[in-house]
């Protein structure tokens, strides 16, 4: 049985009838909490929207305090791949159950960081249960593209600091090219001047994305 994933919830109106869930996927070392904050900057944008954040399935490396999808002590590209892998099955089991939960088909998937890298992974696995991928400072992993169904046309939106130096913008700028050679619906975002996080211009733009699918 899949290791079942603790969830922080954000909904601006408990006795509202819930028509969109939007699931929000931490980066490394922090936890389902952090980003809560895109929900309720999201809500009127959003209406009927509950924003639900899991912690990540692993206790992070090096002795800190939060989560990670999959370890970095190794940065090569097959042992993150391998990591992912491992994270993938805990993930599919918590959208399933999400998506069971509220009684909707589809459910949009935002990430930052490590969980943008996991909302691609798992998103381009499943585009016919997902509404969009929105994510912020992230990357693509060569393993996604080999089992990508190009006839998705999943809406994908990638947003990337321009001096991001944790994970370098040209992740993004590959991506892109990489998504949209092979056919799927993807915009892109550099945002000039800033580093590894999300600004107001990145924070309107997600929201207008998720608004949009």
């Amino acid at each position: 049985m899949s290791k079942a994933l603790t969830r922080h919830v954000y909904v601006a109106d408990e006795g509202q009838e819930i028509k969109n869930v939007v699931v929000l996927l931490h980066g490394y070392g922090a936890n389902g909490t952090d980003l809560l904050d895109l929900g309720r900057s999201w809500v009127p944008l959003l209406p009927n929207t509950i924003f639900i954040s899991p912690d990540a399935p692993f206790p992070c490396d090096f002795g800190m305090m939060g989560f990670q999808w999959f370890s970095l002590q190794d940065h090569t590209p097959e042992a993150m791949e391998k990591g992912a892998a491992k994270a993938y099955p805990i993930l599919k089991q918590f959208m399933d159950d999400i998506r069971k939960e509220y009684q909707v088909q589809k459910i949009s998937v935002v990430g930052f960081s490590q969980g943008t890298m996991m909302a691609l992974y798992y998103g381009l696995r499943h585009g016919e249960d997902v509404d969009g991928i929105l994510g912020y400072s992230g990357a693509l992993m060569g393993a996604t593209l080999k089992v990508l169904d190009t006839q998705k046309k999943l809406p994908v939106c990638l947003i990337h600091g321009a001096e991001d130096t944790v994970v370098p913008v040209d992740a993004t700028e590959m991506a892109f090219t990489q998504l949209n050679e092979l056919g799927c619906d993807v915009e892109k975002m550099i945002v000039p001047d800033l580093e590894h996080g999300i600004d107001s211009s990145g924070l309107q733009k997600g929201g207008m994305f998720l608004q949009s699918v």
